[in-house]
């Protein structure tokens, strides 16, 4: 099984529908693909999965809401909304309530043929606070590639 884990653990404010930052590696088990690229690309802001297959997504964040309303995090493939890979937690008092969303979702990665050339259709991840503005104090994501 290949495997790739990011941690951020400095705090953050992320406004309304901006970035969440992923932070930095903490852990890799990665094989280059039949193309030659590393089945994990990683940089602060997004995840690339370049090898075909299933992937096994988890990411826990921590958070508060900088204003009342609702915290919510949003998992994202080449930009798009994944339906269903989101969750939200209800913020009553600004700054003062932590609380914890986790995402669990499976991935597919597939081939294509691109003028008769067979091809693995990369797909980025990230994750978008599309609620109230937040400070985040501690993002994890863990990636495994299951098929």
């Amino acid at each position: 099984m290949l495997l790739l884990g990011m941690k951020n653990t400095a705090s953050q404010t992320v406004l309304a529908n901006g970035t969440i930052t992923l932070g930095s590696v903490y852990r890799r088990y990665c094989k280059r693909t039949c193309a030659g690229l590393p089945t994990f690309a990683a940089n602060g802001n997004s995840i690339t999965l370049n090898g075909e297959g299933i992937y096994h997504i988890t990411a826990k964040i921590v958070g508060s809401g900088t204003a009342a309303g609702v915290l919510t995090a949003q998992m994202t493939a080449n930009g798009d909304a994944v339906a269903g890979a989101f969750a939200s937690e209800t913020i009553t008092t600004a700054d003062t309530e932590l609380r914890t969303l986790v995402i669990d979702e499976y991935i597919m990665v597939d081939k294509t043929c691109v003028l008769g050339n067979s091809a693995v259709a990369s797909k980025t991840i990230a994750f978008l606070n599309s609620g109230v503005a937040s400070t985040l104090t501690s993002v994890v994501v863990n990636i495994d590639k299951v098929v």
